[in-house]
């Protein structure tokens, strides 16, 4: 954003207010301006009682309401196939509607986590394009058109007991919600598919409790759900327990709303990347196979050390051998980077112990004083629920159970995961996947041995990762003709996306901008280029398809 420093307040081109005045004036404006258009309305949301009975039989049940649920049945409806959604809360949104902060953005460049090609010609929200790595706002925004489109599918207020039958012939056991009084009536809805989109990664959130809370004088809570909203963290010492993307997004917004240092506590350090490489993830060219040029990733790598080295952050213990902690994610953020480079933040192991009047007491005994205290140390499985649902306690690498019946979640994010055309994007995954779902169900004699078979290797369904399905995806791409040309369509249509909205040169200019004004907004004055952490990716574009080549 750009801001003006002199004389009265005015509007600037980006519509941010100039403002005069003092460093805590500046990160003042900076932080509501920042916040602007964060705010979303959650009823919007909600689905009342479905005008239709709920149907005794249908093509396909869909079980979840979450955003991969609506991803499938917008699939399936598209494709002429009755569906009905049965959502068991009043609401749809799946995780997006319980966790996520007003303040969060996508862990994903926006390119790479986006639903607007699933929603209907005439959605104002189809035209709308989101910032990049869009707002908890915006996402929820797009959720809510895609809902509203498929209202007549949706079944709120409708909790499954139990998914019975096997080999395409279904019976799904569920309590309506919807009678008088809120009573359950069991009801039973026949098919011939059923997609499972109950999320698996993300369950409940784990709390942080040790002794001694009730002795601590400032603020203590979890960072999720908005449960930080409102507090103010200008000028404040915070302390961040974990190190996954939840807890770099609240190091994010403390350090943009003013705190004067952050601390980062984990069991072990987590991987961090800037917004430029997972940029290039997603818009380097691929070859048939879907690799990258071994040369311009052995480039992009240097760069990506050389921010750590330069910046005084700690990269993680498995460096270099692996990129990343088994169980963990890469989180994205530049200001991870700059604020380590200017002493705003920094990065510790180990654990909580228990907390005292002005702070946290670690494992090993040291005292960190703390204003505030975040924890986000990750949430508990959900795998139990679909084994609940369907009596089965292992899932094939292509995440079905059985034929017609996916099992359409998130999984255990490992190492090949950041080396596939999916980008480690679930949203990606889920619309590959919803495709496949779609041609199995029209085709399953050219697709089922591939997805269902015999010879089809299976895992406990506590232990699906991505690289099981990832190389079941390569296997369909490989031996049929029609998932080789979606899985091409997907990557060349997203590639285009992303030079639409803000090419490799474009996208160089903006963030090297954003990088250097992180300086300022953080320091609360201007910080002099030789002051600066040096910007290492003014050579990124040229590892990038020429624009004339993606947009024609």
């Amino acid at each position: 954003c750009e801001l003006f420093f002199a004389g009265e307040a005015a509007a600037s081109p980006s519509g941010v207010n100039a403002v005069k005045g003092s460093p805590p004036a500046m990160a003042t404006a900076i932080s509501t301006a920042m916040l602007a258009n964060t705010g979303f309305d959650k009823r919007a949301l909600l689905h009342g009682r479905n005008a239709k009975p709920l149907p005794e039989e249908v093509d396909v049940v869909v079980i979840g309401a979450g955003l991969l649920g609506l991803m499938a049945a917008a699939r399936l409806k598209k494709n002429g196939h009755k569906v009905a959604v049965l959502e068991q809360r009043s609401i749809v949104g799946g995780i997006w509607s319980m966790y996520a902060n007003s303040t969060s953005q996508v862990n994903s460049s926006e390119g790479g986590y986006n639903i607007k090609d699933l929603l209907p010609e005439g959605s104002p929200r189809k035209a709308a394009d989101n910032r990049d790595h869009s707002t908890a706002a915006e996402i929820l925004k797009d959720i809510a058109a895609l809902g509203d489109s498929l209202a007549d599918v949706i079944y709120t207020r409708v909790s499954v007991a139990k998914v019975l039958g096997t080999n395409g012939d279904y019976t799904t056991v569920v309590s309506d919600l919807n009678g008088r009084g809120g009573e359950g009536v069991a009801a039973v809805v026949r098919s011939t598919g059923v997609v499972l989109a109950i999320n698996d990664r993300v369950g409940l959130p784990r709390p942080l409790r040790v002794p001694g809370m009730n002795r601590f004088s400032g603020v203590m809570a979890d960072g999720t759900s908005d449960a930080l909203s409102g507090v103010s963290w200008q000028g404040k010492r915070v302390v961040v327990f974990g190190m996954g993307a939840f807890a770099v997004e609240n190091v994010r917004t403390a350090l943009e709303s003013g705190a004067s240092h952050v601390t980062v506590v984990a069991r072990r350090l987590g991987t961090i990347c800037p917004k430029m490489i997972d940029y290039l993830n997603f818009v380097k060219p691929w070859d048939e196979q879907y690799r990258h040029d071994p040369l311009t990733n052995i480039k992009q790598m240097k760069c990506w050390r050389d921010c750590y080295i330069k910046s005084g952050a700690v990269a993680p213990e498995v460096w270099p051998g692996k990129v990343k902690h088994d169980g963990h994610t890469i989180s994205v953020s530049d200001i991870w980077f700059v604020a380590h480079h200017l002493g705003k933040m920094c990065t510790k192991v180990g654990t909580l112990e228990s907390m005292v009047e002005g702070g946290c007491v670690l494992s090993d005994g040291s005292f960190l004083p703390a204003d505030i205290v975040v924890g986000c140390i990750g949430f508990t499985r959900n795998t139990t629920f679909c084994e609940q649902l369907t009596g089965r306690t292992e899932v094939m690498h292509s995440n079905y159970l059985d034929k017609n019946m996916m099992y359409l979640a998130d999984a255990e994010i490992d190492e090949t995961a950041f080396n596939s055309f999916f980008g480690s994007s679930v949203l990606e995954y889920a619309k590959f996947y919803t495709n496949t779902y779609v041609q199995a169900f029209e085709r399953p004699d050219a697709l089922g041995s591939i997805l269902w078979g015999a010879a089809v290797k299976r895992t406990p369904v506590s232990l699906r990762k991505w690289t099981q399905y990832i190389a079941v995806a390569q296997e369909l791409i490989e031996k049929d003709t029609t998932m080789r040309g979606l899985a091409a369509d997907q990557v060349r249509e997203r590639t285009k996306h992303f030079y639409r909205t803000m090419s490799p040169e474009a996208f160089l200019e903006v963030n090297r901008l954003e990088w250097e004004e992180l300086h300022e907004r953080l320091n609360g004055s201007p910080v002099s280029k030789d002051k600066q952490l040096p910007y290492l990716f003014g050579a990124a574009p040229t590892w990038c398809a020429p624009p004339s080549e993606v947009l024609g």
